[in-house]
């Protein structure tokens, strides 16, 4: 299935249509063209549909695809993709790079990682969280030894960079 990039207005339709279970234009917090558009073009992608309603309204619904698109389903009809593609990282990249200071025995630290890669420490931080533990799927573990810098190690999912 196609994956849908979605605008902040779509995403908030669909959470509603989510939350709500059907919706109507009315419901959605958007005034007249931008309304019109934002469904016009979630029916268009087919991430909602029209349904049967007994008022002046027309009622929407989420389809599965809607519900994939906000993330709250998984799509049946594809098989499940692995977290592990064959590459995440490009070889030599700033990533990479960070990912081969994690893996040295005596690991890294935040100051180190900012000197290696001219990153700020909220950018090293954010990689750390965002791009190896949630996409790559790594485990990384801290210490502090004895009033020291804390030091950052990767222990598992080292296979998703391969």
């Amino acid at each position: 299935m196609k994956q849908h990039k979605l605008s902040p207005s779509q995403t908030t339709v669909l959470t509603l249509g989510h939350d709500k279970g059907t919706f109507t234009a009315q419901d959605v917090p958007l005034n007249g063209g931008a309304r019109k558009k934002v469904i016009d073009s979630l029916l268009n992608k087919q991430l909602i549909k029209a349904i049967p309603s007994k008022g002046n309204w027309v009622d929407y619904a989420l389809t599965p695809a809607g519900r994939q698109a906000i993330g709250v389903e998984e799509v049946p009809s594809e098989p499940k993709k692995s977290p592990v593609s064959k590459s995440k990282t490009r070889p030599g990249s700033k990533l990479d790079q960070v990912i081969k200071m994690l893996t040295r025995p005596e690991g890294a630290t935040i100051a180190q990682i900012m000197e290696q890669t001219n990153w700020q420490q909220h950018t090293v931080r954010g990689t750390l969280a965002g791009a190896l533990k949630k996409r790559l799927g790594m485990t990384i573990e801290s210490e502090k030894p004895g009033g020291q810098e804390r030091v950052y190690r990767i222990t598992a999912g080292l296979e998703a960079c391969a």
